[in-house]
Order: C-alpha cells, then structure tokens, then sequence
C-alpha cells in the first residue's frame, strides 16, 4: 500500500481507471450550493481548506472521524459515504480513515491551510458587519465551472501574487483601519493570505478593523 506521506495531491487512491469514480471533494463542496456555474464565494470554509477526504462503506460508524478536526463535510449517496475534512495532520487521520475501512482516500496540497474559525467582525452594536457588497468582496472573483463529469476548473487556479510587500501589509494590519477584504484588494492578494499573515503576526482585529 502506498505510503501517504508519498501520494499526489488531489488524486484519489488507490487509483482508479480513466473514469473516475468519485467526484472531487472541492467539486462536492461547490456543487453543495446547487449551482452548475457560478461564483464560489464564502466567508468561512472554501476549498483552500480541503486538507483530506475517503470514501467509506456505508455500513461502516463514522463518528470518530468528525471529531477533533476544525471542519468537516460528509457527501451520501446510496452506496457509499465521503468525508471531507480541513485538518492539521492529514497523514494522521487519513492513517486512521484507512484502519477503519475506507473504500478510497485523497490528501489535499500542500498549499492548503487547516481552516480556522475566527469571530465575526462586529459593529459598535455589537452586530455583524454587512459586507461592502452584496457578495461580500470587492476584487474580481474567482470562477469555478463544474461540468457533467465532475470535472472542475477555475481561472487564475493557485496564482498568488509573490511581490506584494509584506511590511506594508502587516502595517496596514496593525493600524486595523481596513477589513482584512480591503487590504488583500490593496496588496492584490487574497484574503486567506491576509489571516495567514494576521495570525503569523498574532494581530487580531479589534472593533475598528
């Protein structure tokens, strides 16, 4: 049996013929809107934070599987179940998946991050704050186009700017006079790179920010 350690990110195993037979988790999660095409957008969980996902029997308890990681998603149909989780040590509980008999098993990339619940940003009522628009961002976004297959695709996929300048971002942090949005549209990054950056820092954001 393949190591995990050594699998390909995203690539279900073991693996299977050229039709695959189960779709990706990042595509049940946006499918899991009910749209074939549109705008994946979400304050909280995005496919960023997909660190690991099996199959399992249906027959098969999956309850030790759901606890202690920060996130987790479960897809049912009538012959199977997958789980979908965000995870700090994917390794570790795909080891524990596999042992409790998992039909298949996919590790994320590398580049994921393991989600992290933070509160809301709260005006001086103490109630959430709108966001500047009606979606909630105010750079373009990203398009995720899911087709029959289950196949997807995103423009500008896993492109992030490398010559922002980072000084300047964690200034405009700790002056905490932009919402985390408005400082990745300034420094043409995206957000998740703005809370990674925030809680590198251990700067959080206060009733102004």
């Amino acid at each position: 049996m393949k190591p995990l350690e050594t699998l390909k990110a995203n690539k279900w195993y073991p693996l299977q013929n050229s039709k695959p037979l189960y779709p990706t988790p990042q595509s049940v999660l946006r499918e899991s809107v009910g749209a074939e095409t549109y705008t994946f957008l979400s304050e909280t969980v995005t496919t960023d934070h997909i660190r690991a996902a099996v199959v399992m029997p249906l027959e098969v308890p999956i309850q030790h599987l759901l606890e202690a990681v920060p996130w987790a998603m479960t897809y049912t149909t009538s012959e199977w179940r997958m789980i979908i989780v965000s995870t700090l040590d994917p390794v570790r509980w795909l080891t524990l998946a596999r042992a409790s008999g998992a039909k298949a098993w996919l590790k994320g990339s590398n580049m994921t991050m393991t989600y992290n619940w933070e509160l809301p940003e709260t005006d001086e009522h103490g109630l959430k704050k709108r966001p500047p628009n009606a979606l909630g961002v105010t750079a373009p976004p990203k398009v995720f186009e899911i087709s029959k297959n289950h196949r997807s695709t995103r423009s500008d996929f896993g492109k992030q700017r490398k010559d922002y300048n980072k000084a300047a971002l964690i200034n405009d942090l700790r002056e905490n006079l932009l919402t985390r949005v408005e400082i990745a549209e300034r420094h043409k990054v995206s957000r998740i790179t703005v809370l990674r950056i925030a809680r590198e820092e251990n700067l959080r954001k206060n009733k102004h920010g």
